[in-house]
């Protein structure tokens, strides 16, 4: 493969060191770690490799390579190369065409060779017969000496993109690189695809002192750690996502039992073996070591969509000389990015041996599971963290890994969809600079509630989310109260939440239809409704799936999302003939809300985003789905916040360019302005392909939103908050789900939509009480975290900055309540008033009035009901008061 790429994302201590070079390797069939001239050390830290299960090319001879292949450039056998081509002679090549030059197959690889299968080593590690390492050491000065270890493969098997595979090659090289500072290691390099990762030596998996290397399966990408590991983005090595290398333990390879050993003279650029004997004429070979990669024309060759890095061949990699032997930090150079390296989770790596051999004690076995090594561990480190540190059983499947849990985080803004059904807001309260500049000051606060929701989340990581943060938070004799008023205010947010995105598919949908039409059907606000509740039902059975499909579906979501809306923008920039200036997209303010002056109405434009950018702690509710919920859901929140702020703000700006005149798209036929934006600029046909597009966007807010709005009314029931909660906390043995919490949760939603049939105003209030009353929730622990001094942090946090983030979110989140329950339109009359304090105040006054009848009898805050120790109770509740724990439905 080609040189290694480095993983940002876990990184925590940098290493960058420069010193100077200096210079001398060694033969085959080393069975004892002792080499003349080679430091010990070099030896006794080398690392070990873990074969995939599956992968069928295994370690190659590097000398066999040559005899079974030719040098050509251009396609074309060079002429005057010598013949054979041997280890002794193959520099001189350089001078023939250099780096042009292909060390071409002279089999078609399409017939598998089986030379290209290389030799899989024996019950010793041993690749018999076949040199297969080179092992290069660099003594730089000072005490510092950079020891390279090259593995050789005869053939690569790239990754499977849409059925098809991509990035298969003749010839691979990986390496890692461990850097010693007078003879202890402090950090190690593993080569993956065009970069790779530094480690700190200590915090990686080790066999006695030999560092462990997991070779990923087809392409030998060199991993730290076992398990699934995703490349799709350049630089990032994430556990999940569309591109992934498989590392199991397979077959235990000690590439030292059969190496060649050097060392190397930067100064001279120059090789010496430490032996004496073995060859070194063929590491100065600046060639290719495979076929070029094939022409389209040639029949070989497939491409997904003709897109060139989407090739099935591509050209086989350069050799050692080429993977910058003496670089100045443990990462080689890249466009000036600083080189890093990681601390591992010690908790992972410390248990990660002993889980080995505890759960997997038969290796052959591992052979036939379908999950990645590690996948279990972490389930059950976090089934034994909710009931040892928050007292509840764990009745869920940790089914979530990074990318669902991105993916989750991120469909809840839905953001092509949300700005699609919130866009009139900012066109109504202040024109396009509202909907611009309004969306970016909005979105600062609602990144600061965010990040202080995440760092609440990653402490206390159960499905209760923030509402069972109280508990911990605040003083005990206050801790019922509190939680009372915050699992209500959460409750109706969430629920508001899927109504008001529901009732937006719903007009997306019809507004698709109306398009597609030509105007000769118009929704009515019944036929609306009617919809909502079809598309609520739906939603409903897509929550009564297992997790097992739902993280399936989650999944695909992020690259749909993301299409959708870059293709969108593009096409509307492009097919626009009518933009505005710029001068009008960033300072036109113009209202029709009849306040005055016009800057209060102005501020109405911050409804929008904090519509979309809310349900923070959604993805808390699904925190025990989660395998290391404590760092992958606080990570996935803030992340996918942080896109959709930033992304929202150009989707807003590029709608304000090409919306034309905003009185006409507002007066839209279809009650939709911006389906009308796509009508107008991209055509009938593009208008109804990307209405289409956000209905199924929306939907799968509506399926995450109540994916999270159902754990919510378990956790609630599961505690005996809400009415008739031995019903609700009922768990189907099918799917493993909380059914009938989900489809009580169906039915509010509907319930709250028909409030429609009366007065389309009463919907707009819908919009603003979920806002409000969410992100008061966030905002009651976060006050309480900052005011009583409890709060433990967990393993993502904001350290110094958290105090700052936290008051300014709570700050904003005071300001912004204010703005959203004013009536946005004047004069105030029933059908243009803000109802969204009549829905606030109805639950408030409900919640208030089931405390005072029944609630403080019996509620003293989230229930305790797993055991901490063989020797203590359940929890401490009464037992002739009703209980909340959990039940199986027959």
């Amino acid at each position: 493969m080609a040189p290694p790429r480095s993983n940002l994302l876990l990184a925590v201590l940098a290493i960058a060191v420069c010193l100077q070079p200096n210079a001398s390797a060694m033969p085959v069939e080393h069975d004892k770690r002792q080499v003349a001239g080679v430091p010990p050390y070099v030896l006794s830290y080398a690392p070990k490799v873990w074969l995939q299960s599956e992968d069928p090319y295994f370690p190659s001879d590097i000398g066999a390579q040559l005899l079974h292949t030719k040098p050509e450039v251009d396609f074309n056998v060079v002429d005057g190369a010598p013949n054979p081509l041997t280890l002794e002679n193959l520099s001189s090549l350089n001078a023939l065409g250099g780096r042009s030059i292909y060390l071409t197959s002279v089999d078609d690889i399409t017939t598998n060779p089986p030379w290209l299968d290389g030799v899989k080593p024996d019950g010793n590690g041993k690749t018999n017969g076949a040199t297969s390492c080179v092992v290069v050491v660099n003594d730089r000065g000072s005490g510092y000496v950079d020891a390279f270890y090259f593995y050789f493969y005869a053939f690569n098997e790239g990754n499977t993109v849409f059925g098809q595979d991509i990035g298969d090659h003749v010839g691979d090289w990986e390496h890692n690189m461990i850097r010693f500072k007078n003879g202890i290691p402090q950090a190690i390099w593993y080569s993956q695809h065009s970069y790779g990762e530094a480690f700190t030596y200590s915090s990686v998996e080790k066999q006695g002192s030999r560092p462990i290397a997991y070779s990923a399966k087809g392409s030998h990408a060199s991993y730290a750690t076992t398990g699934t590991h995703d490349h799709t983005i350049p630089g990032l090595n994430l556990p999940a996502g569309p591109i992934e290398d498989y590392c199991d333990q397979g077959t235990l390879w000690d590439p030292l039992a059969n190496a060649y050993f050097y060392s190397y003279a930067a100064a001279t650029n120059t090789f010496k073996a430490y032996d004496g004997t073995s060859p070194t004429d063929w590491l100065q070979y600046l060639g290719q070591w495979g076929d070029q990669q094939y022409p389209n024309s040639d029949k070989r060759q497939k491409k997904i969509f003709n897109i060139a890095v989407t090739a099935k061949y591509t050209s086989g990699p350069t050799g050692p000389v080429d993977k910058y032997l003496n670089r100045a930090d443990v990462c080689p150079p890249r466009d000036n990015t600083p080189c890093f390296s990681h601390v591992l989770p010690r908790l992972l790596l410390e248990n990660h041996t002993r889980k080995m051999a505890e759960e997997f004690n038969d290796i052959e076995d591992l052979r036939h599971r379908n999950k990645p090594v590690g996948i279990r561990s972490e389930s059950n480190d976090g089934d034994a963290e909710l009931a040892a540190r928050f007292g509840y059983q764990p009745v869920f499947k940790r089914e979530f890994g990074y990318l669902a849990t991105f993916s989750f985080a991120f469909s809840i803004s839905g953001l092509f969809s949300t700005v699609a059904t919130t866009f009139s807001y900012s066109l109504y309260a202040g024109g396009a600079s509202s909907a611009v500049w309004a969306w970016l000051i909005s979105g600062a606060g609602c990144m600061a509630i965010a990040c202080s929701v995440a760092e609440l989340v990653s402490a206390y990581p159960t499905c209760g989310g923030l509402y069972y943060t109280v508990s911990k938070l605040a003083p005990k004799k206050w801790v019922p109260s509190i939680s009372w008023i915050t699992g209500w205010l959460n409750l109706l947010g969430q629920i508001a939440g899927v109504a008001s995105s529901e009732y937006g598919a719903a007009q997306l949908l019809l507004a698709a239809v109306s398009m597609g039409s030509g105007f000769t059907y118009l929704p009515t606000t019944g036929t609306t409704i009617g919809v909502m509740a079809g598309l609520s039902v739906l939603t409903g059975m897509v929550n009564s799936l297992s997790t097992y499909w739902m993280e399936k579906m989650t999944k695909t979501y992020v690259l749909f999302h993301v299409i959708a809306l870059v293709t969108c923008c593009i096409a509307l920039l492009a097919q626009s003939d009518n933009r505005h200036t710029a001068s009008y997209v960033f300072t036109d303010v113009n209202s029709t809300s009849g306040w005055s002056p016009v800057g209060f109405a102005w501020l109405f434009g911050f409804l929008p985003v904090s519509w979309t950018m809310t349900d923070y702690d959604a993805t808390a509710h699904i925190t025990e789905e989660i395998s290391n919920p404590g760092k992958k859901a606080p990570w996935a929140i803030s992340m996918a916040m942080l896109f959709t702020w930033l992304a929202g703000f150009g989707f807003n700006i590029v709608l304000c360019f090409v919306m034309g005149d905003a009185t006409s798209i507002l007066e839209s036929p279809m009650g939709q302005p911006v389906a009308q934006i796509f009508y107008n600029v991209l055509g009938k046909g593009g208008g109804v392909l990307y209405a289409v597009c956000a209905v199924f966007i929306i939907k799968f807010v509506t399926f995450t939103a109540m994916q999270s709005l159902g754990r919510t009314v378990f956790a609630l029931s599961r505690d005996r908050l809400v009415p008739f909660s031995s019903t609700w906390v009922k768990i189907n043995p099918v799917t493993q789900t909380p059914i009938y919490a989900v489809w009580i949760s169906v039915f509010w939603v509907i319930a709250i939509n028909l409030i429609g049939l009366g007065s389309h105003t009463a919907i707009a209030g819908v919009f603003n009480v979920t806002a409000i009353a969410l992100d008061v929730s966030y905002c009651v622990p976060i006050v309480c975290k900052l005011a009583f001094g409890q709060f433990e942090r967990g393993p993502w946090h904001m350290g110094r900055f958290s105090f700052f983030v936290n008051g300014y979110a709570c700050t904003w989140t005071f300001f912004a309540t204010i703005i959203f329950i004013l009536p946005t339109v004047r004069p105030v009359a029933p059908d243009t008033t803000n109802y969204a304090i009549a829905f606030l105040g109805a639950i408030l006054i409900f919640a208030a009035f089931f405390w005072l009848v029944s609630g403080r009898r019996f509620y003293t805050g989230p229930l305790i009901e797993a055991p901490l120790d063989e020797n203590e109770s359940t929890g401490s509740r009464d037992n002739s008061e009703p209980s909340g724990v959990v039940q199986r439905d027959k």
